[in-house]
């Protein structure tokens, strides 16, 4: 039957809808006299329709034909027909209006949303004062091997030299060892060292000329005045190994021709630090002898001056550690300024001053300040450098095994396991000096300031000097041992969980 115009534009049409090229319909209408439409899985039969059937209603059945959900390919296997996406409605004023309200809510994307980091920064706080409580006792621990076992350890070795008597009793009794050599010279370093504090040092003339001086003035001389103690506290402790190593023979023998330079320079270094901490300690006195509420301000000021130079930086876990430890002394020099202050304030002559009540809350609010200012710090620190609280723990964790490490036997030197670090200086210094290298404490100018005071108070109170220092050195022995015994005995408590701990042992020191 021959088809007329229409029919033959409409089997060109067809073919593109369903998938098919104009040609090859082409071809196949040419070779039959019925058309077929290549569908997706499915032939269409274009039917040569009589007049009652019109081809917009033949258009309209192979369209229904076509969206059932299950139909037969050519070999009569049903296949599925995928679902039709949803045709968006047209994009109009209300239709985005809705949509800007509702944002779209999707309750897929709930386990993909992150943790946020203010989780750990709440837990900053306490795991900071763990870290910062620790490095407190074990400066305070050296502060006390200073002042208990290093005169007992220089006189033990003094006393054992002097009893050899005649020939053979040299060769039975040992000789001084390198602890001994060590604590020998730091012991001469020290009273070296209070001799000139007491001779060149006016404490009344620098009390007077403080209280008289403008706030501009005190302001930057307290700002130098932290960081030369800060840079000082730093070179100290290189300063004391390098005599240690000359002095031991570690660095090659030095007689005492050549020795001498180095020791007088480590001596004029305590005297330095030993003198600019004397000054924090008398700015603090006249802050709170007077009530003076603009030298109080260079405290407080200063606090915050330390945010913001600490604060807008990025930190590393080794680059954060110095600052750790740098807390760490401040605490313990805050201590013992306090201490020094009480001291002086209770042997003064003019103690109607300041009452009871306003010491109190004037030293109260210092300790709230440094507190606050440690915390704000710490977590600001956490958040912008985005460091797990886990940080704080490792450090922690290095700090004991420096305990651990340095009490080791010397006969299990050798049989240790590859794991186990080098500890420089292990056996040469006390074990307490040891860990002092690690948080960069230097405690000889601290030692100097505390034995100043003692006498200063001596002499204020004139009372039995020789009784009242062997009691109290009586007191020290016994706080040193008691302190040694809980630090060892946390250490080794926790000595297998330290693993972290080893791993940064070599990588991460004080300044």
């Amino acid at each position: 039957m021959a088809r007329s115009r229409r029919q033959w534009r409409l089997a060109a049409v067809l073919p593109r809808r369903c998938g098919a090229s104009a040609g090859d319909q082409g071809r196949r209408t040419s070779a039959s006299p019925s058309g077929a439409c290549a569908a997706p899985r499915r032939r269409l039969h274009f039917q040569a329709s009589s007049r009652s059937t019109t081809p917009s209603l033949w258009i309209k059945k192979q369209s229904m034909a076509l969206a059932l959900p299950n139909h037969p390919d050519r070999h009569g296997h049903s296949v599925p027909v995928p679902p039709v996406a949803p045709v968006a409605p047209s994009p109009n004023f209300w239709w985005w209006l809705s949509d800007e309200t509702r944002s779209r809510p999707d309750e897929a994307q709930l386990p993909k949303v992150p943790r946020s980091h203010l989780l750990e920064v709440a837990r900053v706080p306490l795991r900071l004062e763990k870290v910062l409580a620790f490095g407190f006792l074990l400066c305070f621990d050296i502060l006390l091997h200073e002042l208990s076992f290093m005169p007992l350890q220089v006189l033990c070795a003094l006393l054992r030299q002097v009893f050899r008597t005649n020939r053979a009793s040299r060769r039975a009794a040992p000789a001084v060892t390198i602890t001994e050599k060590c604590d020998l010279i730091r012991l001469s370093l020290l009273l070296a060292n209070v001799a000139l504090q007491s001779m060149f040092f006016s404490n009344s003339w620098v009390y007077h000329y403080i209280r008289g001086e403008s706030f501009l003035k005190l302001y930057v001389f307290f700002n130098m005045l932290e960081l030369a103690e800060r840079s000082l506290r730093s070179v100290g402790v290189d300063l004391f190994d390098l005599l240690a190593a000359r002095a031991t023979g570690a660095s090659g023998g030095a007689g005492a021709v050549e020795l001498l330079p180095q020791y007088l320079l480590v001596l004029s270094y305590c005297f330095i630090h030993s003198s600019m901490h004397m000054l924090r300690v008398l700015l603090l006195t006249v802050a709170i002898n007077t009530s003076s509420s603009a030298v109080f301000l260079i405290i407080v000021t200063n606090n915050f001056a330390e945010i913001k130079s600490t604060v807008f930086k990025r930190y590393e876990v080794k680059s954060l550690f110095p600052i750790i430890t740098s807390d760490m002394v401040e605490r313990f020099y805050l201590a013992l300024d306090i201490l020094f202050v009480l001291l002086r304030l209770a042997t003064s002559d003019r103690r109607g001053l300041a009452s009871a009540v306003q010491i109190t809350s004037w030293l109260l609010l210092l300790v709230g300040i440094e507190l606050g200012t440690d915390w704000v710090k710490f977590c600001l620190i956490m958040k912008f450098s985005e460091l797990p609280v886990s940080v704080l723990e490792n450090y922690q964790q290095v700090l004991i095994a420096d305990l651990l490490v340095c009490r080791m036997p010397h006969t299990a030197r050798d049989a240790r396991p590859p794991s186990l670090p080098c500890m420089p200086f292990r056996g040469v210094q006390s074990f307490s000096h040891v860990v002092a290298r690690r948080i960069g404490f230097s405690g000889l100018p601290l030692s100097t300031l505390v034995l100043s005071h003692l006498l200063h108070a001596n002499l204020a109170c004139q009372g039995p000097g020789v009784l009242l220092y062997l009691l109290l050195a009586l007191i020290l022995t016994l706080a040193k041992v008691l302190l040694s015994v809980l630090l060892l005995g946390l250490a080794a408590r926790r000595r297998n969980s330290i693993a972290r701990g080893l791993e940064l042992f070599g990588k991460i020191k004080a300044l």
